[in-house]
């Protein structure tokens, strides 16, 4: 049995190291960092992430690496698992663009698998970017090969993809050879896996953070001599072969430029606006646009059609939310609250606001159409609005590309917002722009552990934060 896909990938992770990777790419990197941290502190107290960090704590493991905004430390892979759990508990954090063919979310799995270890080893910032961007490339060409086949199934890409970039960071920075990188693989693709059935629960985030855990436990069984498959992509028994029903035997063509092309700069990283699932951003986007723009009032809508893939009412399942989770998987809720608030942040995904009787009597006037040019090609994030008022006028938006994909990307200072907006829940105005400085410059930083530390012990907002539960 071939194994020149698996080996390809062992020997980019072996040997790329910071020099070889392009400017723009870290440049991206430092960005997507930025994001999860944020994202990770607005959900470090979110009900998913209290559990999980309380089962971590009970543990007593050592203390290798911190819990963010838990003052606790604990061994490199429950970090992982804690902090990767709280960094998609509220699904703010990024996904790669939609050109990539696949949908994912790739630094939730990634990042707390390379910081845990970052911080265990007293690893660099150019260590930490290093392995990041070797991460999300060794993640980005397993899903491109496998591409939407998984998610047919019923497989959830992040923990399926997102394990085989976790362990591929986790060996990068464990400075990992050909060899431990190939066992590391094999053994990872064995703990990889979730279901989409599991959407709109305390589960989905969990995914994230099985992967990040699952990657640095496999990264170091593999360093202390475990054996697995070397050939583990490839083959009818492969994890290609079985995360795609059969349809792809191996990496294929999908290592050829690996280390010469770049998915980090093209397809390219995304960033989400709103903290729900990126399919009801298309139709956030031109709700916002009939209310703000064209002077909607929600309360004279007597009916709303929303035009959309149905891949993406197979993501976002709810058609009637009951809880805060659910809503952020809800076409209409996302669509009734961006026409009753004009505004979709952090405070729109309550469990009062999902409940709340204007809400649920408005998303109940939604109904879904599928139009053929959307069946044809389901991973588009294209999608339209229209109401049409008591009186009978008509109103419509339909919005190509949703507001942070690739191609329509949030600006510098739109995610500086976004960062500080979140950090305000935890931090203090002076840590947030130390932190800000420190991921910005991160390729001079001596041990990542300076800035773990800021974010592990954190202060209240001077602004009059408090550590809330954004579902209570």
């Amino acid at each position: 049995m071939k194994n020149e896909g698996t080996e390809k990938v062992a020997q980019f992770i072996a040997e790329t190291g910071y020099e070889h990777i392009p400017e723009e790419a870290v440049r991206t990197a430092k960005k997507a960092i930025l994001d999860w941290v944020g994202v990770t502190i607005a959900g470090s107290n979110e009900p998913v992430t209290r559990i999980v960090s309380e089962q971590v704590r009970r543990m007593k493991a050592v203390g290798e690496a911190g819990v963010i905004c838990k003052a606790l430390q604990t061994s490199a892979d429950l970090a992982a698992w804690a902090n990767g759990t709280a960094s998609h508990s509220l699904d703010y954090d990024d996904t790669f663009s939609n050109e990539a063919g696949f949908n994912f979310h790739p630094t939730v799995a990634i990042l707390p698998a390379v910081l845990g270890l970052g911080e265990k080893i007293e690893a660099s910032g150019r260590e930490v970017l290093a392995s990041y961007i070797v991460g999300i490339e060794s993640e980005y060409r397993i899903g491109a090969a496998i591409g939407p086949n998984a998610s047919k199934m019923g497989w959830h890409s992040t923990p399926v993809v997102g394990t085989m970039g976790a362990v591929a960071a986790s060996s990068k920075i464990l400075r990992s050879n050909k060899e431990q990188a190939q066992m590391a693989l094999g053994i990872a693709s064995s703990l990889a896996g979730g279901l989409l059935q599991n959407f709109g629960t305390m589960t989905k985030p969990l995914h994230a953070g099985n992967s990040a855990r699952n990657g640095v436990v496999a990264a170091l069984l593999a360093q202390n001599g475990f054996t697995a498959c070397e050939s583990v992509m490839e083959g009818n028994l492969g994890f290609c072969s079985m995360f795609s029903a059969g349809k792809v035997k191996g990496l294929e063509d999908h290592t050829e430029d690996l280390g010469k092309n770049w998915g980090i700069i093209s397809p390219g990283m995304s960033f989400k606006p709103y903290p729900c699932c990126r399919s009801t951003h298309s139709s956030i986007d031109a709700s916002l646009y009939l209310r703000n723009a064209e002077g909607v009032d929600a309360s004279q809508v007597a009916r709303i059609i929303c035009k959309t893939s149905p891949h993406h009412t197979k993501l976002a399942r709810f058609h009637k939310p009951k809880s805060a989770y659910e809503g952020k998987f809800s076409i209409p809720y996302c669509i009734a609250t961006a026409l009753l608030r004009g505004k979709v942040g952090l405070e729109e995904f309550t469990e009062e606001k999902v409940a709340d009787r204007e809400a649920q009597v408005l998303l109940s006037k939604v109904e879904i159409q599928y139009p053929q040019e959307y069946i044809d090609n389901p991973m588009v994030l294209t999608g339209e609005v229209a109401v049409t008022l008591a009186n009978g006028a008509e109103y419509s938006c339909k919005i190509d590309t949703p507001k942070g994909d690739f191609p329509n990307p949030m600006k510098d200072e739109e995610l500086s917002a976004k960062f500080q907006d979140c950090a305000h829940l935890f931090l203090a105005q002076t840590e947030i722009e130390k932190v800000l400085g420190i991921i910005h410059n991160l390729e001079s930083l001596g041990n990542i552990s300076e800035l773990m530390n800021r974010i592990t012990y954190t202060t209240e907002s001077s602004e009059g934060g408090r550590r809330k539960d954004l579902h209570s």
